[in-house]
C-alpha cells in the first residue's frame, strides 16, 4: 500500500477550511420580554435578559456567519431614551465576550476577520472627542485606542467603520 501523506495533509486542510454551517447564525432579535434570540441552522438559543434591559441595537453577523454582536440597550433612570451600554460578541453557541461601557456607545465593528472589535464611546450628549478602542476577541485585552475626530482622514485604518 502507497501512502499519500501529502494528499491526505491537503484533504484535511480543505476540511478545516469548509465553513461549519450546522450552526450558521441566521438572526438575532429580542422577544417581548427582551430576552435575545439566536438562531442558528441548528437550533434557538435564548439569553434571558440582563436587569433593567429594554432592548438590543447595532446587530451585525459575520460574513461566515459563526460569530454575530449587539449593543445591550438599558432603561434610562432619566426617563429618556435607552442607553447603549454593553457590547456582546457570541461565537460557538456562546457568549464569546462582552464590553460593557463607563459611557454609551455610538458604533462598533468586527476587525481582522472577526478576531477583534473596535468601537466607539462617548457622552449621550455634548461629544467634543470620539474616544475609540480596539479589543482582541480571544483575550479581551485592549490593542489600541484612540482619541480623536471621527471625520479626520488621518485617523487609525481600524476606526474606518466606527462613526458618530
Amino acid at each position: 500500500m502507497i501512502r499519500k501523506p501529502l494528499a491526505t495533509a491537503s484533504l484535511f486542510a480543505f476540511a478545516l477550511a469548509i465553513p461549519t454551517f450546522g450552526n450558521s447564525i441566521l438572526r438575532v432579535y429580542t422577544d417581548e420580554r427582551h430576552n435575545i434570540h439566536l438562531l442558528t441552522t441548528g437550533k434557538d438559543t435564548v439569553i434571558a435578559a440582563e436587569e433593567n434591559q429594554v432592548g438590543i441595537d447595532a446587530v451585525k453577523i459575520s460574513e461566515n456567519k459563526q460569530v454575530a454582536g449587539w449593543i445591550i440597550l438599558y432603561r434610562n433612570p432619566d426617563g429618556g431614551p435607552p442607553i447603549a451600554g454593553k457590547l456582546v460578541v457570541w461565537r460557538d453557541l456562546r457568549i464569546l465576550r462582552s464590553f460593557p461601557a463607563d459611557q454609551v456607545f455610538w458604533s462598533w465593528a468586527f476587525e481582522h476577520d472577526t478576531e477583534q472589535v473596535a468601537y466607539h464611546v462617548g457622552p449621550a450628549h455634548g461629544e467634543t472627542v470620539s474616544h475609540c478602542e480596539l479589543h482582541d476577541l480571544r483575550t479581551g485585552r485592549l490593542l489600541s485606542s484612540w482619541d480623536g475626530d471621527l471625520d479626520t482622514s488621518g485617523r487609525p485604518a481600524w476606526t474606518k467603520q466606527l462613526n458618530h
